[in-house]
């Protein structure tokens, strides 16, 4: 075998092993980006329940002022028509914001999953394209060292 031959047979080994290990990487990669954007979407979740407690935290306080407000004035919370309109106000929005919250809560999780989604397709994409460059590597190597060995028969495997 010549040197040339060996050359190109190693040139092409290094080539086809280069773009498998791109594959695993690119599949690695998307693997890790779709577990980073889990984490997002738990951390969302969380944020909005977070943000969810401390609305209702303020609405409590706020019937609770109400309530104190009544009580100091001497009027009964349940029987003042003012005081029962404020209190069924404050619920009322608190509901209003309650809802369009959790409208964008889960817009926003929608959002996530589609990334995640994409960041699994681009790595499949990315893997199978390294695997088609090994492939076309693999046949090209083939060829030149067909070539370097001196047939001109690309179908000549040196026997019978």
């Amino acid at each position: 075998m010549s040197l040339t031959l060996a050359l190109a047979i190693g040139s092409t080994a290094v080539s086809v092993m280069g773009s498998m290990s791109a594959a695993k990487a690119a599949k690695r990669e998307a693997a890790l980006q779709r577990r980073q954007i889990e984490a997002e979407k738990k951390m969302g979740r969380l944020r909005a329940l977070q943000e969810h407690n401390i609305r209702l935290s303020n609405l409590q306080t706020f019937l609770d002022t109400n309530q104190a407000i009544g009580g100091i004035s001497g009027r009964d919370t349940s029987q003042d028509r003012s005081l029962r309109a404020l209190t069924q106000k404050a619920k009322t929005d608190m509901a209003t914001e309650v809802g369009r919250a959790r409208v964008q809560e889960l817009a926003t999780i929608a959002k996530l999953s589609s990334a995640q989604q994409m960041a699994t397709e681009r790595g499949r994409n990315r893997a199978r394209a390294f695997r088609y460059q090994a492939y076309s590597s693999l046949i090209s190597g083939g060829m030149k060292a067909n070539s370097l060995s001196g047939s001109s028969d690309p179908y000549y495997h040196g026997g019978t």
